[in-house]
């Protein structure tokens, strides 16, 4: 009896063990949550969608640990931005091992968008989630490579990148509207640039990631904000700055934090065009 007890025990140990394993889901990697919410949309219930930008982390200083890496090895597929700081050093990682996915192809990219004076990086401006419209192109290409990955569920796949885009297409017109009555707005980092070519709106960068900013630069900034009748000072939450109250108070205009890089980052968007038309 008890060597009868002992086998089932170890039966349904290894049962619960098998069950476990049979359950888990291949993992697709993605560099910051407003991905993980467009690949999620796309690729469940076959796919587990894990983001290497962990929430309120500075993508500009963030470096991927060990731990993060290991995981990151055992992903089916790497979807980068592609031109955030951390992730090319990265992607070198996955050559031969995973496909890296060009999340960017088909958008049209913005560059000197990080210029602060007489300082200017010519590189392109990274942020190409902060716009609806990119959004809807980044998930076309998402819903590409998942059906090269999954043949098996490829028209499904496709359904559901064509009822996101309707989706993006309504909320865009959404934002176009409510942003229609403005003109101008402050940004301590230039996190808006896509969302402000969108709606043909101007974007002041008011800071230099975490750095003061000169005071010829900031009269340069208050100026240039009046001049332009800012009502808006959008404040990143990963940036601290001691500068922006007193920076907001010169240029007469309303401070409002935003979350560029949130999971629900569509939301964030429309929120941002409802604080522009107040």
């Amino acid at each position: 009896m008890l060597s009868l007890g002992f086998a089932l025990l170890l039966l349904t140990a290894w049962s619960c063990k098998k069950s476990a394993a049979e359950g888990e889901k291949p993992i697709l990697l993605v560099s910051i949550e407003p991905q993980r919410k467009m690949l999620e949309e796309l690729a469940e219930p076959y796919y587990s969608v894990v983001t290497l930008l962990p929430p309120g982390s500075n993508p500009e200083t963030f470096e991927p640990t060990v731990a993060q890496r290991m995981r990151a090895a055992k992903s089916q597929a790497y979807f980068p931005i592609g031109y955030l700081p951390f992730e090319e050093a990265f992607s070198a990682t996955f050559e031969g091992k995973a496909p890296v996915i060009d999340t960017a192809a088909g958008i049209e990219l913005l560059s000197d968008t990080h210029s602060h004076g007489d300082h200017d990086h010519a590189v392109a401006d990274p942020h190409i989630w902060s716009s609806l419209r990119n959004g809807k192109i980044m998930a076309q290409n998402m819903a590409a490579a998942l059906a090269q990955l999954d043949s098996v569920h490829a028209q499904e796949y496709r359904e559901r990148s064509a009822q996101l885009s309707a989706r993006l297409d309504s909320l865009d017109a959404v934002a176009a509207q409510a942003a229609s009555g403005a003109q101008a707005f402050a940004v301590w980092h230039p996190s808006l640039s896509y969302f402000a070519r969108d709606y043909g709106l101007k974007q002041i960068a008011v800071g230099q990631e975490s750095k003061e900013v000169s005071i010829k630069e900031l009269k340069r900034i208050i100026e240039e904000a009046r001049e332009d009748s800012v009502r808006v000072f959008f404040f990143q939450r990963e940036y601290d700055s001691r500068q922006a109250d007193n920076l907001n108070q010169e240029i007469g205009s309303r401070l409002v934090v935003i979350d560029p890089l949130a999971y629900d980052w569509d939301t964030e968007l429309i929120r941002i065009a409802d604080e522009l038309s107040r």
